[in-house]
């Protein structure tokens, strides 16, 4: 989804087609779309929407080229920052407690963006990794291909 519109006009069927679809799976539940979407925030935040979904195609891209569900690939040992160390979603961002209106509007962002990754058959662009580069230039940094700078963050792919 490249653009809001694109956006809201594949949620406004949401509920029928996730439904209709996958009707069990554990991986197109609730929890899944916050844990997913909290990735996306505590990750991009700040970042313009197109930011935002190019880290939702990074879980993608992962969770496919590891057979791994979405919620995996974000839970996965060292490949979000934001769960390093942290065993589930803080209290803080599904309570909303102290939330700014720059925050609500991220969160929700995310959130949307997290239901239409989970439901959606589309394959996004394929970028596996990104990294801030006034924060950290990891060891990898030169072996990333198709870099593209979207926001603060420098995306691309490693084969």
């Amino acid at each position: 989804m490249s653009t809001r519109r694109e956006l809201a006009i594949a949620l406004l069927g949401l509920p029928v087609i996730a439904g209709a679809a996958r009707p069990q799976e554990d991986a197109y539940s609730e929890t899944a779309a916050r844990i997913i979407s909290y990735t996306l925030y505590a990750e991009a935040r700040g970042e313009p929407f197109k930011g935002k979904l190019a880290v939702a195609a990074v879980i993608q891209t992962r969770a496919r080229r590891f057979n791994l569900s979405l919620v995996e690939t974000c839970r996965q040992d060292q490949q979000f920052s934001c769960w390093n160390g942290l065993a589930a979603v803080p209290e803080v961002y599904t309570s909303g407690e102290g939330i700014l209106p720059r925050d609500m509007k991220a969160r929700s962002d995310c959130y949307a963006i997290a239901w239409v990754l989970m439901t959606s058959t589309r394959k996004w662009d394929y970028l596996t990794h990104f990294y801030n580069p006034a924060i950290v230039t990891p060891s990898w940094a030169d072996a990333l291909q198709g870099t593209r700078v979207i926001g603060n963050h420098v995306f691309g792919y490693i084969n």
